[in-house]
């Protein structure tokens, strides 16, 4: 064999070039797939931290005070649902009664069983946003007032037994009894009595607007929400008999039916559902018993005759009179009485300050209160931590 025989060396170059040319296609073709993965995975990764954002945004911008506001401090609920291209699932955590903590887990369900199932979590400090309603003693009032019989206005706070689960947030201060313009018309009669920190106690101050500006809300915008609610009791007439809790028939608390002010029992179906009411007046009467909580608002005079317990706020533009045994009121009454008429407390009705009710009378309807996130680092992933 001759040195210039090159016999079989053009055929294995060939297939050594193809095999080379072979893992190159193969090369660049997993290079693609692993390029695809990746970026479906970025995708849906930042599609389920925008699923876990819009789950957090839900709970906040339909800030449910109803159902929300009566978790305990400490405790937590979960809300879940569905948007187009997955599922959010927020726990919502209770600090303090007014800061929450919202934990929001989003999770991708479009693409298949091949490409679903990312999933992020996150993390968002709120803190509640509500109306600046703050009575600043038991009976805020003008005019002329006896407390007489046994009746009794306490500026001592107090809380409801069977609230102490919700309250232990909340400032405990005594606070006064009856704050007025002129103490040297308030007076007391037989075993009537007044108590609190002070007893009671003057302000000049006390006009027109103390009863209808409250904060950066007035009694026009507070009377027009009521409306809103379906909580004009107006039609009901001058008279309205037993205020009671009410269900659906599934068993739910049927807050369309007008004489349904909630449960002063925290764990009834009707005990989170805290109204805001109003009555145009001129004189409303509650009289054969009953029960409610929230805030009522009378376009005029009010007047108790007897077994009515109410919890939270209730602010009245006409004068403020009981009669009869069994009106309790815990939380703070504030009456204008702009007429400057007599008004009496009597029989064994009671007027007892307590800041849990008015607070969380406040807090838990939905019309006046929002959560909303910190200005400053209110925002955290999760990822990591909940996986």
């Amino acid at each position: 064999m001759t040195s210039n025989d090159q016999r079989g060396f053009a055929l294995p170059t060939a297939i050594g070039a193809l095999v080379i040319i072979g893992v190159l296609i193969t090369a660049g073709f997993f290079m693609s797939q692993q390029e695809l993965r990746i970026g479906v995975a970025s995708h849906h990764a930042n599609m389920a931290v925008n699923i876990a954002q819009a789950g957090a945004n839900e709970v906040m911008g339909n800030w449910n005070g109803y159902q929300l506001g009566n978790i305990a401090v400490g405790a937590d609920t979960t809300i879940t649902d569905t948007v187009a291209t997955g599922v959010w699932e927020v726990s919502i955590r209770n600090a303090n009664n007014f800061v929450y903590f919202l934990t929001s887990r989003g999770t991708v369900t479009e693409g298949g069983a091949r490409w679903a199932g990312a999933s992020r979590t996150i993390g968002m400090v709120t803190k509640m946003i509500f109306a600046n309603i703050d009575p600043p003693a038991a009976l805020t009032t003008r005019g002329q007032t006896v407390v007489k019989g046994n009746a009794l206005v306490d500026g001592t706070n107090t809380t409801p037994p069977s609230w102490e689960p919700y309250c232990g947030s909340f400032t405990t201060n005594d606070t006064t009894g009856v704050l007025t313009n002129d103490t040297s018309i308030i007076s007391t009669s037989g075993k009537g009595s007044i108590s609190g920190s002070p007893a009671y106690e003057q302000d000049a101050g006390i006009v027109d607007s103390t009863f209808t500006n409250f904060g950066n809300m007035d009694w026009a915008e507070l009377t027009t929400l009521a409306r809103a609610e379906g909580k004009d009791v107006t039609a009901v007439g001058s008279t309205i008999n037993q205020t009671m809790p009410a269900l659906t028939a599934s068993g739910r608390c049927n807050e369309a039916e007008l004489t349904n002010w909630g449960d002063t029992i925290p764990t009834a179906p009707c005990g989170s559902y805290f109204p805001l009411i109003y009555h145009g007046g001129p004189v409303l009467r509650i009289q054969s018993g009953g029960m409610g909580q929230g805030i009522l608002l009378v376009d005029g005079t009010l007047d108790l005759r007897g077994n009515f317990l109410f919890y939270g706020i209730i602010i009245v533009q006409g004068d403020f009179e009981t009669q009869g045994n069994g009106n309790r009121i815990i939380g703070a009454v504030m009456a204008s009485n702009g007429l400057l008429d007599d008004q009496s407390i009597t029989g064994g009705s009671q007027i007892t300050y307590s800041r849990c009710t008015i607070q969380r009378a406040i807090l838990n309807n939905a019309s006046l209160s929002r959560a909303r996130p910190l200005q400053q680092r209110s925002w955290v992933d999760l990822t990591a931590v909940a996986n």
